[in-house]
């Protein structure tokens, strides 16, 4: 398994938070990202290397999904 970090600002008033979490693949660190992460937006890492960057289109619940490569350009 290899291990996930997810950083993501909180919905309430506690500001950033990181999750950490043990996953098979990236898909399903993607999967858990997606039900974890609160507020507009969040990292995921792997082993500490930024994987990419997410943000939620509204209240859509549907997540944009920017590599770190791309990411790292924005």
């Amino acid at each position: 398994m290899l291990k996930y970090s997810l950083r993501f600002a909180s919905d309430n008033e506690i500001g950033e938070q990181t999750l950490t979490f043990y996953a098979h693949s990236t898909s399903g660190a993607l999967d858990t990202a997606k039900e974890a992460a609160e507020g507009s937006w969040a990292e995921l890492y792997e082993d500490g290397k930024l994987l990419c960057r997410l943000r939620l289109v509204e209240d859509t619940g549907v997540w944009l999904v920017n590599p770190a490569s791309k990411a790292s350009q924005d």
